[in-house]
Order: structure tokens, then sequence, then C-alpha cells
């Protein structure tokens, strides 16, 4: 039975917006394993559906192409790790080491993807190439972390230090190189263990950190954005 509520249509006791809901999570879903383990270009629409075991009717009503849903996952997966890095900036409190601020941050960032690696290889592969349209989302996702690297610039240097040349440059090279390799890892057979991801990445991030500038001016660069 439908019935009507302030909150608009029901069905079954659910609103429109909780089913649509529940649907762009299972495309989503469905797509980042789908397209991790038989690559995106491989996969048709009707594959998303029948992954997520819901029809194309259904899809249309949540996204326009399989572009769309490549997206929606490509989003998910990059706001659950900036939420996982947040969360562990938040944690660090005032004037933290920065050996264990950097490691903090790396590991939370890294166990948003290891857990899971369809993740990384939809993310660093599946992703690359596929449309100028897509090239510019994953642009502009970069942009957001950078934004994120260089608000965290100032407590994670800690007491006395800048970064190296601009925290603006300086968080798109670390953002480079934990792309690089995370995809390394991913490739790797065996694959190393997270450890090994920390001993290249804590370090590289740490180089950035002039110990001999002034810490001023990181917050200068972070009040500038």
């Amino acid at each position: 039975m439908t019935s009507v509520t302030s909150g608009g249509r029901q069905y079954g006791g659910r609103s429109v917006a909780d089913r649509r809901a529940e649907r762009e999570q299972r495309f989503v879903t469905a797509a980042i394993r789908l397209f991790a383990e038989r690559g995106y270009s491989r996969c048709s629409l009707a594959d998303v559906c029948a992954a997520a075991g819901l029809s194309k009717r259904q899809f249309y009503e949540v996204f326009q192409t399989r572009e769309d849903v490549l997206i929606a996952a490509y989003d998910r997966i990059q706001d659950e790790a900036a939420a996982a890095v947040t969360r562990a900036l938040a944690a660090l409190g005032e004037n933290p080491d920065p050996h264990a601020a950097v490691t903090a941050v790396f590991t939370a960032y890294l166990m948003s993807f290891t857990g899971d690696p369809y993740r990384p290889k939809l993310t660093l592969i599946e992703s690359v190439g596929v449309s100028d349209r897509v090239e510019q989302h994953r642009r502009e996702r970069r942009r957001m972390w950078a934004h994120l690297l260089t608000m965290a610039a100032a407590p994670v240097a800690g007491r006395g230090r800048r970064s190296r040349g601009t925290v603006q440059l300086a968080a798109a090279a670390l953002i480079g190189a934990s792309n690089g390799v995370v995809q390394e890892w991913l490739l790797a057979d065996p694959r190393p263990p997270l450890t090994d991801l920390l001993e290249v990445l804590v370090p590289t991030a740490l180089a950035f950190i002039d110990p001999a500038g002034d810490r001023t001016a990181v917050q200068q660069h972070s009040d500038k954005l």
C-alpha cells in the first residue's frame, strides 16, 4: 500500500528517497567490485545491473550513464579515505611529533584502501584515462586532497618548521608519490605488508618539512587558501 506523509511518498513504509539511496548504494558497491575485477572498459551497463541485482529501469532512476556510476564509485572511495584522514588529524592534539603524526595520517589513509584491493584498483587504474570528463573530475579530487593536506601542514609540521617550497606544491608531490607507491603495492605479487608502504611514504612526507624554516610560513600558506 502506498501512503503519503510530510516526507513524501512511501512504499512499504519506506520513502522514495530511502529506496533511491539504497539502490544507489547497491549500484556503487557492485561497480567497485565489478570494474576492479573485469576492467571498466569490459563491463556493460547490463553487467553492472546484474551485479547489483537491479534492473536497467532502476539504474536510470539513479544514474544516466555507466560513467556516472564509475564517478560515484570513485567519489565514495575518495570520500571515505578523506574522512579517515580527517579523523586521524583531529586526534593528533597540539604540537604532535611530526613522525608520529605523519605515520598516523598515512596509516589511516592506507587502511581505507588496503583492506579492500578493489578500491585502489578502481581509483588508480580503472578510472584513469576513461574520458576528459572523468580526468577533470579526478583532477578536482586531487585539488581537494591538496587543500586537506595544506590545512594539515601547520599542525603536522610542528613548532618552528615549515614545508619546503610552497605547501601546495609539496601536497601535489606527496599525492603523486602516494598514488605511485599504492599502485605498485597493488600490482606486486605477493603484496608487501602495510609497514613496507609506511617505511617509504612517511620519510617522503617528512622530507618536505624544513626543520630550519619558520612555522608561520606554513600557516600563512594555509590561510591563503
